[in-house]
């Protein structure tokens, strides 16, 4: 069966949302999970103060009925404004080995940004280069640092 990607939209979604990486990271001994409060009050626009000044869609990708997928696109007005351009961002993409997954979620992560006049999109990061940036590249198998993205081989 083909992935649909959707926004996420209600606290089911976001809990799905949230998880995620529980799963696809479970068999990882370097992975170190969030504090699901933590990641909750992350997504919360009464609780972020960059939710404030930004607009952003979280989305999820399912196959079967299971979720598979997820990423984030969002635009920093305030970015925007100071550097005088029209960039987007993505973050927080996870997702199973599988390319088509990967393809539909950056597809409708560009798609959305293109929507609202993004000329360019950046990342991954995590809402704003002062949270997670970035991909891990090499070292999966040694502990990551600090706010340093751990993510799976085949990412890259």
């Amino acid at each position: 069966m083909s992935v649909t990607v959707t926004p996420v939209s209600g606290r089911r979604d976001l809990d799905a949302f949230i998880k995620l990486p529980f799963r696809l990271y479970q068999d990882d001994p370097n992975w170190v999970p969030p504090l699901l409060y933590t990641e909750r009050h992350r997504f919360n626009p009464k609780t972020n103060a960059f939710l404030q000044h930004a607009d952003h869609q979280l989305f999820l990708a399912h196959r079967d009925g299971q979720v598979v997928g997820r990423i984030s696109a969002q635009v920093d007005h305030e970015h925007n404004r100071f550097h005088q351009e029209r960039t987007g961002f993505f973050g927080f993409f996870e997702s199973e080995d599988d390319p088509e997954t990967a393809q539909a979620l950056f597809g409708v992560a560009e798609g959305w940004l293109k929507e609202r006049g993004m000329e360019a999109a950046r990342g991954p990061l995590s809402f704003s280069i002062n949270q997670e940036v970035g991909l891990l590249i090499e070292g999966f198998d040694t502990p990551p640092m600090i706010m340093m993205a751990h993510s799976r081989p085949y990412y890259g």
